[in-house]
């Protein structure tokens, strides 16, 4: 017996025979894990999720949704209470129903989505680019064209300009031209800050393309295209539930969530959206429970996603369908003001698999003021490159050859990136550093555990090499790595509560707050450590100009 089997028998208790196949080993850690997440308790919000054949419930009564590591079923079972199905509401198309995020990649939206159109009423304030025409073509008039219902223009800041978008809108960069995603070998990481073209940016006006052009990697390489926005959507809000019914084509969906918590519309509250669940302490906060598997099922894909956009999602994986859910949750919360939810103090979480979801959800959509990521490690902020060093020097650690055989996370095309033995990963155009990238200029704390199954180096690693853009975007402080042992998983030790206070003060409750988090206390790695120098081959620049974009100026 090896030492890496020795000590996977030890860990999985399961495994009768040494010689076990690489992939029942995994699910016997995996099982392990489960039971060590069983005593998440206080969990902020239920997960709705109908519970896998092989998940534990949770005796003794505390909090629901926590998820297994590397995106195993949680303890908690499934909750009563989840995404009401039904109740379509009366009523035309919404005004600012037109999508601000444009053309999904690898999939055109059925009846086309307008991006910067001509609101109702007139052109937005603020719209208006300084220095020149906006990004992405000039609106009529040179102001930004807003749609009603509070999103100002999509067209991204004048060239030289110091704004142009004063409202979060879902993704800045729609207007922006993108072409082909490069080819790329390189076993190191990609460089974030650099265009497609080859050249790297100098000034941060240009983050919003270049945004959107790791945005367009990560779609191809690793999650799928995010589906756009319904040709139509309509909300209601009454007895604490949102009702969001929508339309692509002549396919018709409702999504209804239940709004915990909420303000009224002259005094609204801020608001965490959690993807199955969380055990963050978040209660003081307005909340809302998704049910990920009802928009996208991650062992089958079935579900809203699919059900509204049919072939044109063919090739966009669980996670991503969950962003396209938390962004329909918002488009709704826009359209009612009477929820009462700020909605610039938009927060989401999720643990485990559901941390890989709720990286996506704040990733791919700027409305989002701050993500948690607790404990994804693999499809979360772990780093693709890393996790397939340390499964080749003997961790037992989940990495891109056994999440594609797992779960439909990833896109379909991921796997090609990615053998039992990660051969191909380095023609991987992207990896996970772009997805905490691209939560700037909003803030991201990556809440972690010493686990090597998740891989804590990989994960430590993607948030320090994505911090790099915040870095050359003078915010260094919105990103923040936690990664602290002993205790279970998707458990929220005290020693971490400390960087979670410092996140809420500053972000959310605007207040003063350190958010300078960079914590890494870990053992369970064959590398021992993330060495940049083994890792990245680019240096930060140093950007002139404004940021086009500042949710929290």
């Amino acid at each position: 017996m090896t030492g890496r089997s020795n000590k996977r028998w030890l860990l999985d208790r399961g495994t009768k025979d040494a010689d076990a196949s690489l992939d029942e080993q995994a699910g016997s850690r995996r099982r392990f894990l489960t039971l060590g997440a069983l005593g998440v308790a206080g969990m902020v919000v239920a997960c709705g999720d109908d519970a896998p054949t092989d998940q534990l419930s949770n005796s003794g009564g505390s909090g629901t949704g926590g998820g297994g590591t590397g995106g195993l079923p949680g303890s908690g079972g499934a909750s009563t209470g989840g995404a009401a199905t039904g109740g379509s509401s009366t009523g035309g198309v919404a005004t600012g129903g037109s999508s601000t995020g444009g053309v999904a990649t690898g999939g055109s939206s059925t009846g086309g989505v307008a991006t910067g159109g001509a609101s109702t009423g007139g052109a937005s304030t603020g719209g208006a680019s300084t220095g020149g025409a906006a990004t992405g073509g000039a609106s009529t008039g040179g102001a930004g064209g807003a749609a009603t219902g509070g999103v100002s223009a999509t067209g991204g800041a004048g060239t030289g300009g110091t704004g142009g978008i004063t409202t979060p809108v879902e993704n800045t960069g729609a207007d922006c031209t993108i072409g082909a995603v490069p080819s790329m070998n390189n076993p190191k990481l990609p460089d974030p800050l650099k265009l497609f073209s080859g050249t790297r940016i100098s000034t941060k006006e240009e983050w919003t393309c270049l945004r959107a052009e790791l945005v367009r990697a990560l779609e191809t390489g690793v999650y799928g295209p995010k589906m756009p926005k319904p040709d139509s959507l309509t909300a209601t809000f009454s007895g604490g539930t949102l009702t969001i019914d929508m339309t692509v084509g002549n396919n018709q969906a409702t999504l209804s969530v239940k709004v915990n918590g909420g303000g009224t519309e002259s005094n609204p509250k801020g608001c965490v959206i959690a993807c199955g669940g969380s055990s963050l302490p978040l209660s003081s906060y307005a909340s809302i429970s998704m049910s990920p598997n009802d928009i996208a099922s991650e062992s089958n894909l079935n579900g809203m996603v699919k059900n509204l956009y049919g072939s044109a999602a063919a090739k966009s994986g669980a996670l991503i369908g969950w962003a396209w859910g938390c962004s329909r949750i918002i488009d709704g919360l826009e359209l009612c003001p009477e929820a009462g939810i700020d909605l610039r103090k938009i927060m989401v979480t999720g643990c485990s698999r559901y941390g890989k979801g709720a990286l996506a959800m704040g990733a791919f959509d700027e409305r989002v003021a701050l993500t948690l990521v607790q404990e994804g490690g693999s499809g979360g902020t772990a780093l693709w490159r890393v996790s397939t060093k340390e499964y080749s020097m003997g961790q037992n650690i989940q990495e891109c050859g056994e999440i594609t055989g797992e779960a439909k996370w990833q896109g379909s095309d991921f796997a090609g990136y990615c053998g039992r033995n990660g051969a191909s990963i380095a023609t991987l155009p992207c990896d996970q550093h772009y997805a905490v990238a691209i939560c700037a200029p909003r803030a991201i704390l990556i809440i972690e555990n010493d686990i090597d199954w998740l891989g804590p180096v990989a994960t430590y690693g993607g948030g320090v090499a994505g911090r790099k853009v915040f870095e050359a975007l003078g915010i260094a402080d919105r990103c923040g790595v936690s990664i602290r042992g002993n205790h279970g998983h998707c458990q929220f030790p005290s020693n971490q509560q400390p960087d979670l206070d410092a996140f809420l003060t500053r972000f959310i409750d605007g207040g003063n707050a350190d958010t300078n988090v960079d914590v890494f206390q870990a053992s369970n790695t064959t590398l021992g450590s993330f060495v940049e120098a083994d890792w990245i081959d680019w240096d930060v620049p140093t950007l002139s100009g404004n940021l086009p974009f500042d949710p929290f100026a």
